[in-house]
């Protein structure tokens, strides 16, 4: 009897363990090799949008732009945490260097928003998953 509850136990654990090899995580890696672009949802300020760059299956290379109402990227010299013409405007100069490495060191777009800039770096995020997506990963 205990025999065959170690064989049942055995090929039980065996199966799980077989059943979650198969699943992959965001930051396993193995995408397609290539330059990807893909945008963010528009809203009220603009939009953002994402140029991802794959290479070895992995991320190498994310730009992030703020893109105003008209499609022009912002002046990041104005959206440099400072105030301009009675205006404080969010970091998004340093920002979007932050962010992009977050997700390049995880090699995901699953990274925390970032405070003061919490449409923008979502959109961001959204981007690089849309880039991923066409990657072959999402």
């Amino acid at each position: 009897m205990k025999k065959v509850i170690a064989v049942i136990s055995f090929i039980l654990i065996f199966g799980l363990i077989s059943a979650c090899s198969g699943i992959q995580t965001p930051s396993t890696g193995g995408y397609k090799n290539g330059t990807y672009t893909a945008k963010g949802d528009p809203w009220a300020q603009g939009s953002e949008d994402a140029k991802v760059v794959i290479s070895g299956g992995k991320i190498t290379e994310i730009t992030l732009r703020r893109l105003d109402k008209d499609g022009n990227e912002v002046d990041y010299n104005i959206f440099n945490g400072l105030e301009h013409s009675g205006k404080t405007y969010p970091n998004l100069k340093a920002y979007r260097q932050e962010l992009a490495q977050k997700m390049i060191d995880k090699q995901t777009y699953q990274v925390d928003t970032l405070s003061g800039a919490t449409t923008t770096t979502g959109n961001w995020k959204l981007a690089v998953k849309r880039a991923l997506q066409q990657a072959g990963k999402y």
